[in-house]
This record gives structure tokens, C-alpha cells and sequence, in this order.
């Protein structure tokens, strides 16, 4: 490896292993004592949801506290204004709202013809409250909360040090674990789900994910909203259908990855390679 390589190479795992750490701790510190609360074992008159949510803020705190200037960052302004930027081709805004509403929604018929049970009223409720659910989840439920940390600052700089699939492995791997409290708490809908198949279909979503940031050059505005119609696209399916065979999902989103693997021939997306992440 060329010395200079080498010299920037090295600040930026050190910076990314300090974004993983400061978003564990944040994370777990509020989604531990509220997995606690569920259970009983915890008796403090604060409702859980309230944790999980602050929990959730996890990654965008860290991202801050690590772009600041103060760390040696490029500065909280400068990394706002980098990620935030939401001008990008049209067609990418349809794959991430029209594209992910159709990977998601569009396995409901294999559910019901698996044995599934439409639920009408769940699905009118579902509907009728989208809105609101929107904007919850852009700001608060895997959008903006999340997509500053893992994209906006993580992905970057893993892609500055790695190639860019191991780069979105590795993410997907870590993303994963991070939400690892949450199967030992009864009260959210991961408890009931199997962690290996999740394991593998967050692992898969890193890598769709990571093609619209990278093909897009590097704009999290475009993944945010992606990752929120998801979500959304999600908790529609789970309110009209009953059960949700989580394996079905795990196959749609690990096959749309080793698709994008290789047609990208394992650069998912990436073109260019820049010594400065910021400046993507």
C-alpha cells in the first residue's frame, strides 16, 4: 500500500470505529432499560416507547459528535450541509419510493397464497394513519435518525478504507447488531422474528441502500426517504396480513443485493474512490 494511502486510510477506520462505539453506547443505553421496563424487571414510570425512540437517535448523535471540528472533523455545518443535499435524477427518488413500495408490498400475494390471513380493518387503519406514520418515521423511525450516522458518515469513509462491498457488508453486519436489544423486548415487533434472518435480509438492504447513496453520489436525502418508505411499507403489510413469513422477505431483499452485486460487479455503484469522504 502507497504511504500516502496509508496516511489517510488509517484516520478514517479510527473515526468510524469511534462513530460505532459513541452509537452503541447512545442506543443501548436507552433500548436496554427499556427492554427491562417490558419485562418487568425495571420499574420506572416512564413509557418505553419514549426510550426506544430517543434510542433511536443514536447514530445522528454520534455522526455529529464526530464530524465536529472539535474531533477533527470537517464540522457539523459543513457535514449537515453535505448531507442534506437533495438534488438528484428523478429516477432515483422513484426507485426509493415506487421501488421499495413494490419489493415490499409486492410479496403480499405470495403471503396470502402461503396460507396468510388479509385483515381488511388493519389495512384501512394502516392507510388511513400513513401520514403521520410518514413523518414519524422520516424524522424518528429509521430516516433521518439513522441514515446521518450509517450512510452519511459511516458509509463513506468505510468505502474510502475498504472495497466498496466489503464496505457495505461490514455496515450491514454492524447496523444489524446495533438493533440486537431489541429481540429481548416483548413490547416492539422484532421479539417475535428470527435474528439470523434478519441478520441477513439488513445485511442485503445495506447493499440496496448503499447502490442508491453511492449511485446518486452520496446523497442521504435520497436513502432517507428510501428507508423510510420501507419502514412504512413494512408496518403496512404487517397491519393487512397475518401471519408475515419473514423468510419471503429475507429472500426479496438478499436477492435484490446479489443482484446489484453483480451487476455492479461489487462496486455497488461506487465510481471513484476519494481520499476526503466529506467531499462526496
Amino acid at each position: 500500500m502507497a504511504p500516502h494511502r496509508a496516511r489517510w486510510r488509517a484516520p478514517q477506520l479510527r473515526r468510524v470505529a469511534l462513530f460505532v462505539i459513541l452509537t452503541f453506547a447512545f442506543t443501548w443505553a436507552w433500548w436496554i432499560p427499556a427492554g427491562l421496563i417490558e419485562r418487568g424487571i425495571l420499574t420506572v414510570d416512564v413509557p418505553p416507547m419514549a426510550l426506544l425512540i430517543v434510542g433511536g437517535l443514536g447514530p445522528a448523535v454520534a455522526a455529529l459528535i464526530c464530524a465536529s471540528t472539535a474531533l477533527g472533523g470537517e464540522g457539523i455545518r459543513a457535514f449537515l450541509r453535505n448531507a442534506f443535499r437533495w438534488r438528484a435524477p428523478w429516477r432515483f427518488y422513484g426507485l426509493a419510493t415506487v421501488g421499495m413500495t413494490v419489493m415490499v408490498l409486492g410479496t403480499v400475494p405470495l403471503h396470502l397464497a402461503l396460507g396468510a390471513r388479509w385483515d381488511g380493518e388493519g389495512a384501512m387503519k394502516a392507510v388511513l394513519a400513513l401520514l403521520p406514520m410518514f413523518v414519524l418515521t422520516f424524522t424518528l423511525g429509521g430516516g433521518i435518525d439513522e441514515e446521518l450516522g450509517w450512510r452519511a458518515f459511516a458509509l463513506p469513509r468505510l468505502q474510502a478504507t475498504l472495497p466498496p462491498w466489503a464496505a457495505n457488508v461490514l455496515l450491514g453486519l454492524v447496523w444489524s447488531l446495533w438493533h440486537l436489544p431489541l429481540w429481548w423486548n416483548p413490547g416492539v415487533a422484532q421479539y417475535d422474528s428470527n435474528y439470523a434472518m434478519y441478520v441477513v435480509s439488513t445485511t442485503g438492504y445495506a447493499i440496496v441502500l448503499g447502490w442508491l447513496y453511492n449511485s446518486t453520489h452520496g446523497n442521504t436525502v435520497v436513502v432517507i426517504v428510501a428507508h423510510t418508505v420501507t419502514n412504512v411499507s413494512y408496518g403496512l403489510q404487517a397491519a393487512a396480513i397475518d401471519p408475515v413469513y419473514q423468510w419471503v422477505d429475507v429472500v426479496v431483499m438478499g436477492g435484490a443485493a446479489v443482484l446489484i452485486w453483480a451487476i455492479t460487479r461489487g462496486r455497488i455503484g461506487l465510481r471513484t474512490v476519494t481520499s476526503d469522504p466529506a467531499s462526496i
